[in-house]
């Protein structure tokens, strides 16, 4: 089989083969599971990499990443297999990413959501929300039903021509439509516009939105703030939190896996890094939590070029709407992990508009944008907009097709652009691993403490930027466990002082010893990333004791110690 390229996203079959050999090609460095299954059956892999030479991945702080969790988002799986294919080969060669994988783990899910990744990869696209599984009806509703109804590949958009239609052609360019003035009137033409589709159990009047048959999104099933508003399909939550099994396998994956440190949702569209909440302000966050939230956030628009906003504050559809139920605010405010969602992809900063909104655009811009939008997908993106053609509806009769063609421009990027678009964030994830705490050996003592005693201090230290706890909030939330410090005796040899199992706390990272002001107001740097772990011994000089240091966030130290030495 030949090695995947990154200029389109796979189907299931191929996606599990190519895993599937990737893991048979470097059995050192990745091991393929089965994280679950989908609604329909279908494999929810999960890749674990890191160098098992250099120790089991749990016993090293880890990053998870996922993706494809909404079904055309395909982008995110494309951004996955990136990140998998560079890690494994340019481990040994590549500084950072053999640093990474000989120290840190990192699980890697491609596709959460197989089913309706499948359906919108098909030849004939069907695009849900998520997953396939009927919610909340199980029957078709009336209305307007969004799909490929002349089967050539792509969902357009679809005008009729109605005297009290919303919309007319540009005056400077026809193909594109505007909306008329509030108090234009006239001749016209004017145009009523959907999206391409069916309208189901049509009564010759009425063509209202249909509620989607296949109704879950899967990103509001999380165990936080989840909540069933009253009515017929409260955006999607589903039945219960993890009801749908894509969703419980993700978050029983987390929860069996301690040692992760930053969980990562990969998305599409709109081009920026989103930070928790969906539904609370940033003064919600610790304030120590906020600041490295800032910084990461700073450090991630350097690496890929996305700016770092907070979902409620910056990134509402509605701005009386918030949203519960997600997968970076579970990981956050439960799990207690740096959780961030990336929406790849921004086809308007593509074409050189400024600063266009990640939502606001799409309700309200100027017509120059997207007149400068349609010069730079003629040029950049075969068949990105349609010209309108005649198409006899069903139920419609006379419309015409054409316009945007929403899933070459804007859901995911062109072909061609693709790779160019996730390798950054693969850069990103290695910089996001390496920040992460990491438990490392520093010292170890040993001195009489008497006839045949000994006392013995081993000296540890966090190596990493992050804190052992990771977030503040995972310490008010008692998610996190503390450093512990083992000692195993041989026979013969005996504690005179402390506990076998002795507990240090929590150690500060680098991270914590920037806040504030600084050297300017003479702070310094402390020793808080430090542990201390003593024991006095009766023992035989020349005996062995074995220490062993664990934190489930930071990783293993472990210690030969011979005493009088």
């Amino acid at each position: 089989m030949s090695d995947i390229t990154f200029d389109r996203a796979p189907r299931f079959a191929e996606l599990t083969e190519w895993l599937r050999q990737i893991a048979a090609d470097h059995p050192d460095l990745v091991d393929l599971d089965v994280l679950g299954t989908s609604h329909e059956g279908r494999e929810v892999w999960i890749a674990t990499v890191t160098n098992s030479a250099t120790g089991p991945h749990d016993e090293k702080p880890a990053v998870w990443l996922d993706g494809n969790i909404h079904a055309s988002e395909t982008t995110a799986s494309v951004a996955l297999l990136h990140l998998l294919h560079t890690l494994v080969t340019q481990h040994g060669t590549d500084e950072r990413i053999t640093r990474a994988l000989d120290t840190r783990t990192f699980y890697i899910v491609p596709r959460v959501n197989p089913d309706g990744a499948e359906l919108a990869l098909g030849e004939v696209p069907f695009i849900v929300r998520s997953t396939t599984r009927e919610w909340p009806f199980t029957d078709q509703r009336p209305g307007l039903v969004v799909s490929d109804i002349d089967h050539d590949g792509r969902i357009l958009q679809m005008r009729v021509a109605d005297p009290n239609g919303t919309w007319k052609p540009s005056a400077a360019d026809a193909r594109l439509l505007v909306p008329r003035e509030p108090d234009e009137d006239g001749p016209g033409p004017y145009y009523r516009l959907f999206r391409e589709g069916r309208v189901h159990d049509y009564d010759g009047v009425q063509v209202p939105p249909a509620p989607p048959l296949m109704g879950i999104d899967s990103n509001r099933n999380f165990p936080f703030d989840w909540e069933r508003h009253p009515g017929t399909a409260p955006g999607g939550a589903g039945d219960f939190p993890t009801s749908e099994p894509e969703v419980r396998a993700v978050v029983q994956g987390m929860t069996d896996r301690p040692n992760v440190t930053a969980y990562f949702a990969y998305h599409t569209f709109s081009g920026v890094h989103l930070r928790p909440y969906g539904n609370r302000t940033q003064d919600d966050l610790p304030t120590i939590d906020r600041w490295i939230y800032e910084d990461l956030g700073a450090r991630y628009t350097e690496i890929t070029g996305y700016p770092s906003i907070s979902i409620l504050e910056d990134f509402r559809y509605d701005p009386k709407s918030v949203i519960g139920g997600s997968g970076s605010d579970w990981a956050y405010d439960q799990v207690g992990v740096i959780s961030w969602t990336t929406e790849f992809w921004n086809a308007m900063k593509a074409a050189g508009l400024e600063n266009p909104h990640p939502i606001d655009w799409f309700r309200q811009h100027p017509v120059d944008d997207e007149l400068q939008l349609l010069a730079w997908v003629e040029e950049h993106v075969t068949g990105g907009y349609v010209d309108w053609y005649r198409y006899d509806h069903p139920e419609l009769g006379p419309v015409e097709l054409g316009g945007w063609d929403s899933a070459a421009v804007f859901r995911n990027p062109p072909p061609h652009l693709l790779e160019a678009e996730v390798a950054p964030h693969t850069d990103l994830a290695i910089f996001q691993a390496l920040t992460s705490p990491l438990l490392r050996h520093r010292d170890t003592l040993v001195e009489p403490a008497g006839e045949g005693a000994w006392r013995v201090r081993v000296v540890v230290e966090n190596a990493g930027w992050l804190p052992t706890n990771v977030t503040q909030r995972a310490v008010e939330r008692r998610v996190v466990h503390p450093l512990t410090a083992n000692i195993t005796l041989p026979d013969g040899a005996s504690l005179v002082t402390g506990l076998a199992r002795i507990e240090l706390g929590q150690l500060t990272g680098r991270a914590l010893k920037r806040t504030g002001i600084g050297m300017f107001a003479g702070a310094y740097d402390d020793t808080s990333d430090r542990g201390v772990a003593e024991w006095i011994v009766a023992a035989a000089p020349g005996t062995t004791v074995e220490v062993e240091v664990t934190h489930h966030r930071a990783g293993v130290v472990r210690t030969s110690v011979e005493l009088g030495s």
